[in-house]
């Protein structure tokens, strides 16, 4: 009897141990599984982390590439004009002229036009017109007198002192005016702006 009972708690051993080798051998077994799913999962991620990186430093240089490209540098056409506005701080005038764009400056770019125009500053720049701008200290030469010379009446301007430097003689003699005006003359008339000197002179034409 007892020997049979033995027995069956020695067999009853047994089987536990085999059981619990068994339950190790899957455990390990599914701990080994996960582990590589794991991995797998982890190196795949860090695979489409690294191709979307690379995708949109791709996407960055192609963009910089294309905004690279898309510059274009403007330049001085051959056809162009050139505006030059002077303003004068002494009169408060300004004048404007107009002028043709010079062959040195054709197919410049904005830059290369300001050291060419290094006494100016460029207020707007296009291929067809270039707009310059400046202060003078001084007087505009729009300021005019009129005298008598020579029996015709004189032009003369004002430079920055106030000394009148004589232009030419009209053609308009002095000998045929009203005495009030030829009076007017022998003092000197004094006008300003192109347009007024043209105004009087056009009345006695």
């Amino acid at each position: 009897m007892q020997t049979e009972q033995s027995k069956g708690r020695e067999g009853m051993r047994l089987y536990m141990k085999k059981m619990g080798i068994i339950v190790l051998v899957i455990i390990l077994f599914l701990i080994s599984v996960i582990s590589g799913f794991l991995v797998r999962s982890f190196i795949n991620f860090s695979k489409e982390e690294n191709s979307a990186e690379e995708k949109v430093l791709a996407e960055q240089e192609s963009d910089e590439s294309i905004n690279t490209n898309s510059v274009e540098i403007i330049t001085v056409s051959p056809n162009a004009n050139v505006i030059k506005t002077q303003y004068y701080k002494r009169c408060g005038h300004s004048r404007t002229v107009k002028e043709i764009v010079p062959r040195e400056i054709v197919n410049l770019s904005e830059e290369k036009v300001q050291e060419y125009y290094k006494d100016w500053t460029i207020d707007s720049f296009t291929p067809n017109e270039i707009k310059l701008i400046r202060e003078n200290k001084g007087i505009c030469e729009e300021h005019y007198i009129l005298r008598e010379s020579d029996g015709y009446i004189s032009i003369s301007t004002k430079n920055d002192i106030g000394e009148y430097i004589f232009k030419g003689l009209t053609d308009i003699p002095v000998m045929y005016l009203p005495e009030e005006d030829i009076k007017e003359l022998e003092e000197g008339i004094e006008l300003v702006g192109r347009d007024s000197l043209n105004k009087f002179l056009e009345n006695y034409e």
